[in-house]
């Protein structure tokens, strides 16, 4: 498989021209940012949530991990990690566990944190394993306008003294 085709056409659309870097076969966003000599904070991570029927995106720097508790105060949703069996039906022209971060492409909300501005270049999969897509800090802005964000991840070794919020 090679870049997501709903996704080529939503960013062109959003956003214009983008870069990409191919990359030797990986299973997750770190491991992709590791084969790509791309700083794991400039790696863009997707984690998919759900409540009762909808879904949303949350789309974090690669080495952090997600506070629902944090998601669940900015959105007012209680939300829960969604299964692979859902994930698959929604990004259906991507390879299983290749899901890019830019979710409204596939009708998706979108949750961000805001630490990923603090780089010039942001890193998304491309919805296969061997690709990812380069975005400008300002093409990642134009994507996300409209979207709630703020600081929805942390270091994992922070993960649990945050978890009574």
């Amino acid at each position: 498989m090679t870049i997501s085709a709903t996704l080529d056409s939503y960013i062109h659309d959003k956003a214009g021209q983008y870069d990409t870097i191919a990359h030797s076969f990986t299973t997750t966003a770190t491991e992709a940012a590791l084969h790509s000599s791309v700083p794991l904070k400039q790696m863009v991570k997707a984690v998919v949530l759900h409540d009762k029927d909808r879904y949303m995106l949350a789309a974090i720097p690669s080495m952090n991990k997600l506070m629902l508790p944090q998601v669940q105060q900015l959105t007012g949703r209680h939300a829960e990690l969604a299964r692979e069996n859902e994930i698959s039906r929604i990004f259906d022209d991507c390879e299983v566990g290749a899901i890019p971060a830019i979710g409204q492409a596939f009708g998706l909300e979108v949750i961000w944190d805001d630490t990923l501005l603090d780089d010039a270049d942001l890193y998304v999969e491309a919805g296969d394993h061997k690709n990812l897509i380069h975005l400008t800090r300002e093409q990642f802005k134009s994507l996300m306008k409209n979207n709630p964000h703020g600081t929805i991840s942390c270091a994992p070794d922070d993960l649990y003294d945050l978890t009574h919020y």
